[in-house]
């Protein structure tokens, strides 16, 4: 009779714990390499709504800030403010953020930042070229080339914000110079015929 040894029992059972095991790992690796897959395809998704809000945005500004408005009575006016205040309002309600991880000083810079530029949108509706300079000084405080004057308050605070937040202002800036001059471009016309 042919009897095993213990280490030749072992053997085998080892052998296959520790197939089990990688066959484990393996699992979950390929486990959070789909996880990773989706959250990318998830923060391209959401990153695709925060655009769609800012054109939202972006259209109820242009309509604020249309001269053709001007042309229409002050009830037509009010009732089309009024529209337009309320659609800003429930559009901004929509919460969709990809967020960057921030530190709380960069998330008060943050803050400080939106908050200047919310100024520059309100005061677009009153004062076109001085929303303009203000714009471009923004704008130019956040260039490390400067191209012209800049606002310290402003770069002292765009500085502290993370490079993906300094990206999308830059990028809010810009569109919202290109506002300003089609508004100054409706208008050129307006006045000359004054």
């Amino acid at each position: 009779m042919h009897r095993m040894s213990n280490n030749s029992r072992i053997v085998p059972m080892q052998l296959m714990r520790d197939r089990s095991v990688d066959d484990f790992n393996d699992q979950v690796v390929g486990m959070l390499d789909e996880v990773e897959r989706r959250v990318e395809q998830l923060r391209e998704a959401a990153s695709l709504l925060e655009q769609e809000k800012d054109l939202i945005l972006d259209t109820l500004n242009n309509v604020v800030v249309n001269t053709d408005l001007l042309r229409l009575g002050q009830g037509d006016r009010e009732d089309i403010n009024a529209t337009t205040n309320r659609l800003a309002q429930r559009t901004k309600a929509v919460e969709v953020v990809v967020n960057t991880p921030r530190s709380a000083e960069q998330q008060k810079a943050l803050s400080s930042v939106n908050q200047l530029v919310d100024g520059i949108v309100q005061k677009m509706t009153n004062d076109l070229n001085s929303s303009k300079d203000i714009c471009n000084r923004y704008l130019n405080a956040c260039d490390p080339e400067e191209r012209g004057p800049i606002d310290q308050k402003f770069q002292a605070q765009i500085i502290e914000c993370t490079a993906d937040d300094q990206k999308k202002i830059r990028k809010k800036l810009n569109q919202l110079i290109s506002q300003i001059e089609r508004a100054e471009r409706q208008c050129i016309p307006q006045w000359y015929n004054n």
